[in-house]
């Protein structure tokens, strides 16, 4: 267990930067959409902040997951991690638990911002709670599914396959069928993408429980890959 910290200390530490710069984005965003606390924001500028940033955090985990197995190959240093009695689907799931771990704070930070919008344009923020904790499943399953393709794919190549996946099965109306809810993170983005104030809006919470049992899979799937590749093999 110490072990997995540490690889999840490190791994937090060496995105510091991109992550701060990321909540910065928030605020500014926010702030801007809010007209920095002297007017009223519109409706619509309020929904299009909270799906923008719902979206982003997806994306966000998405890059890290893929970048992380690439990077620690590159550098030669997953040799060492792994040479410290620490099995490949561990260090997997601490890569794993550090990114969700960073976009649980992304989430906080964009509901917090989502909330303060929300008291200055006169909106019910209770909402914002609600798309908290969908953004985190969505999170998970974006970075699980990510890492797993990224154990025996280009990061590019596998980022793009999981957004992918994430978002295509709208172009054939999947979300009509009841059975779309176990199409990886699909469902949970269209939910991101219905968000608003009007009272149509109802959270779906079994697309979060099929987020969290596909990142289970996904996870054990990367683990069984990850193990039958040659991690000695240099990276260019």
């Amino acid at each position: 267990m110490r072990a997995l910290a540490v690889i999840g200390a490190n791994f937090v530490r060496q995105h510091r930067w991109p992550v701060v710069l990321l909540f910065a984005w928030i605020i500014l965003t926010a702030a801007t959409a809010g007209s920095f606390g002297q007017g009223r924001p519109a409706i619509s500028d309020v929904v299009f902040h909270s799906q923008q940033q719902s979206i982003y955090i997806c994306i966000f985990s998405a890059f890290l997951a893929a970048d992380a197995l690439h990077s620690e190959r590159k550098s030669r240093r997953i040799l060492l991690l792994l040479s410290k009695a620490v099995s490949r689907a561990e260090y997997l799931l601490a890569v794993v638990a550090a990114v969700l771990a960073l976009a649980i704070l992304y989430a906080l930070l964009s509901a917090v911002c989502g909330v303060w919008l929300c008291r200055h344009a006169g909106l019910p923020s209770g909402e914002m709670w609600t798309l908290c904790v969908l953004v985190i499943a969505a999170a998970l399953i974006s970075s699980t599914l990510t890492m797993f393709f990224a154990t025996f794919l280009n990061p590019y190549i596998a980022t793009t396959l999981a957004l992918t996946l994430f978002c295509a099965p709208i172009v054939i109306h999947a979300h009509r069928y009841p059975w779309a809810v176990w199409l990886p993170g699909f469902s949970l983005f269209v939910q991101f993408l219905k968000f608003g104030f009007n009272g149509d809006w109802t959270p779906n919470w079994m697309s979060a429980v099929a987020a969290l049992v596909q990142s289970v899979v996904f996870w054990m799937a990367g683990a069984l890959v990850f193990d039958r590749r040659d991690i000695a093999v240099p990276l260019e």
